[in-house]
């Protein structure tokens, strides 16, 4: 059975008298199935709730077990669904699709315990039978010669339940949803109206909606930001990579950057300040300043033992860039190279000096054209006096030219 087959039907008692029609059905959470446990009908005298139990059939059309003066009242709970107003037509994540569905319709069982809810359709067919047209959505499917989709998700993938501003709605449990990848959060985020986005956002850890808000459009990491206490937001920017966190205040009503700023951690702000100074479409403004430099003087076994220590932090390790006292870039290393190289080999030894670069002001042109030529990971950006500044990586570069949906794509395989 589907809930809509049973919405609007006409509901007699034990001696077939009519009494009104099914406005709902409520359930009362807690199992996997939840059981359905009363109706909710419009009679000539008002709403009437009688308990599952009174209920012999539910289709065609409601009939009960008894007549209607025998039959029961049932007070709704504070945990209880009501099916229609709390659940139909509601937005809920899909965990398994990693998107925001639309409730079309729910679907029921009957078991040796009464009917139970089984799951919610969120497929075209679900529309079709709200509106009665699941006949003809069945005959397209037949001469089209199209593979039927139940577009079914079980009800034990969309529970718990949370009471929110007053109003039931269904939500993914935050601890499924915070393993998913950051790729697929955002995507999640994008999808969502602004208040649930603000309450997704809030529920997570700073480092895991740092990195699931870089995945998210612009636009909408903006308004998320726009609506967060300053305390979590600027928890949230200390964790995002300072490009990242330099596009997103570049965005931002300009009091509003200024004063999350200045609640930052002094080097996360001083870091991120540097990034803001530069044009959007310019290599410095591409650019993160988080990258791994290191002196000539090191012998291969020191420079594998720097990386342990502070690889966590750094964003890319495919290239390890030489500088000298003075931090003009001399020279790259590439990790092949380095795991190669006799422990005790000076850097000098292997270091290659002819580096690919470009200066802050180069355009994306430039920066594109040198990346693709070069096959490159990472371009590293250098002033007027070949002090390195920061570098840009390829998927910064190509998130420029490539539409929105490859670009969020992009940027969950380079993760």
């Amino acid at each position: 059975m589907f809930v809509s087959e049973i919405l609007g039907k006409a509901a007699f008692d034990s001696e077939s008298e009519r009494m009104g029609s099914v406005r709902d059905l409520v359930v009362s959470p807690g199992d996997k199935m939840p059981p359905v446990s009363a109706v909710l009908l419009n009679t000539r005298h008002g709403q009437l709730t009688i308990p599952a139990s009174d209920v012999a059939a539910f289709a065609p059309n409601l009939v009960l077990k008894v007549a209607q003066k025998d039959a029961g009242v049932y007070e709704i709970g504070e945990e209880d669904l009501l099916l229609r107003k709390d659940v139909l037509d509601k937005q809920l994540v899909d965990v398994h699709d990693y998107r925001v569905v639309r409730v079309n319709d729910i679907r029921l069982a009957n078991s040796t315990r009464g009917v139970r809810v089984v799951g919610v359709d969120v497929g075209w067919r679900g529309l079709m039978r709200r509106i009665g047209a699941d006949g003809l959505a069945s005959r397209i499917l037949k001469l089209f010669r199209i593979r039927r989709s139940s577009g079914l998700i079980s009800w034990d993938d969309v529970e718990p339940y949370e009471r929110a501003g007053g109003r039931i709605r269904l939500k993914v449990p935050i601890e499924r949803l915070a393993k998913l990848h950051p790729a697929d959060i955002g995507n999640i985020i994008n999808e969502l109206d602004p208040a649930e986005r603000k309450e997704i956002v809030e529920s997570l850890d700073a480092e895991t909606a740092a990195d699931a808000l870089q995945e998210a459009d612009l636009d909408v990491q903006v308004q998320v930001l726009t609506n967060l206490e300053d305390e979590v937001a600027t928890d949230i920017l200390e964790e995002m990579e300072p490009d990242e966190a330099a596009d997103l205040l570049g965005d931002l009503p300009a009091e509003l950057s200024e004063d999350l700023l200045s609640k930052m951690d002094q080097d996360d702000a001083e870091e991120v300040k540097e990034l803001l100074a530069y044009e959007d479409w310019t290599a410095g403004g591409l650019m993160t300043n988080e990258f791994i430099a290191i002196g000539a003087d090191m012998t291969a076994q020191q420079v594998i033992n720097h990386l342990r220590e502070i690889a966590p932090e750094a964003e890319t390790i495919y290239y390890i860039y030489v500088v000298d006292e003075d931090e003009r870039l001399t020279g790259v290393l590439s990790l092949r190279d380095l795991i190669v190289a006799q422990p005790d080999s000076p850097v000098s030894d292997f270091v290659i000096t002819e580096v690919i670069q470009v200066r802050e002001d180069a355009e994306i042109e430039e920066i594109t054209r040198l990346i693709g030529r070069y096959n490159l990971l990472a371009l590293p950006v250098v002033d007027a006096e070949q002090r390195l500044l920061g570098i840009v990586t390829v998927d910064d570069a190509l998130e420029q030219i490539l539409p929105a949906e490859w670009r969020r794509g992009l940027r969950g395989e380079h993760k």
